[in-house]
């Protein structure tokens, strides 16, 4: 299969009461994995990985709500409702235990949804998300500020190309993948009619996703869970370490989990380092499906 001419299929799908937009990459037959992007981005951050999995999987990649081209109801921007969404989608997709990589506020929606409803969800590979308590997640200052620096975030640029030249050199993208950050800037913007860009996600949207990952407690839903979760932590100052608190309660209570911390790369290690992850992915598959398939 010739990846450079794989297109994915743009599809809706109606469920925990709004649309949800999501994009379909390979064969629908092809076992099933999902993929989950962070606060503010959209499903099109995982082009680069979606093409490469798609020659053997059925690969769908979902704009969180309030993000991309899914619904932005009023309200519902928790991470119980992510997590409730992505119960709702599994089962009126009619997908049998699909696997998830879900990235930061992807990633803690499917350790929720694991918790609701134990057995749906597949194997899950989650990348950077925060497990335990958060006090001093939220206690630092930049993670404080995030919300009202979030609220000030520009919504119009004169266009996609003066919008990427503003954001390029920004601490937060200057590591990204060339590919997948150009993919980010079309994917997460409209094009209005005079040409200018304005971003799918409102800014309000993003800062109250950021005020609840703060205040993010997961330890409720670790207690009697068991599934088959690996946690790939990044690799810079601030990440969870294999002997944090969080760390050790989530392995802990948490049967068939397991945690390992990336050779490199920061909270967005994703859209850093999409070779490195694309690896961790495949072994994380041959670890899960190889009884079931021979993909890879």
């Amino acid at each position: 299969m010739d990846i450079s001419n794989s297109y994915p299929d743009s599809k809706l799908v109606y469920a925990n009461g709004i649309q949800h937009h999501y994009l379909a990459w390979g064969e629908y037959s092809s076992t099933p994995i999902i993929l989950l992007h962070g606060i503010g981005l959209s499903c099109s951050v995982w082009n680069w990985t979606a093409k490469r999995l798609s020659e053997r999987y059925n690969v769908l990649c979902f704009d969180m709500r309030g993000h991309g081209d899914s619904e932005k109801p009023p309200t519902g921007y928790t991470f119980p409702d992510l997590a409730k969404d992505l119960s709702e989608i599994i089962k009126t997709l009619g997908l049998a235990h699909p696997l998830i990589v879900g990235h930061s506020a992807g990633g803690s929606a499917a350790i929720i949804a694991h918790a609701f409803e134990p057995g749906l969800l597949g194997p899950s590979l989650i990348i950077d998300s925060r497990v335990g308590g958060s006090r001093e997640l939220s206690s630092r200052p930049e993670m404080q500020d995030r919300p009202s620096r979030t609220r000030r975030k520009r919504l119009i640029w004169e266009s996609r190309e003066a919008m990427r030249e503003a954001y390029k050199d920004r601490s937060v993208f200057r590591s990204w993948n060339e590919q997948i950050f150009n993919d980010y800037i079309n994917g997460s913007t409209n094009l209005l009619p005079d040409g200018q860009a304005e971003l799918k996600c409102p800014p309000e949207i993003e800062a109250t996703l950021y005020e609840e990952r703060t205040s993010l407690n997961t330890s409720p839903y670790l207690s009697n869970m068991k599934a088959d979760i690996l946690l790939l932590l990044g690799n810079y100052p601030g990440a969870q370490t294999l002997v944090d608190a969080g760390i050790q309660e989530f392995l802990g209570k948490v049967e068939g989990s397991q945690v390992k911390v990336s050779p490199m790369g920061s909270h967005f290690l994703p859209m850093e380092y999409p070779e490195l992850l694309l690896a961790e992915i495949k072994q994380f598959i041959r670890h899960h499906l190889l009884p079931k398939s021979c993909h890879f």
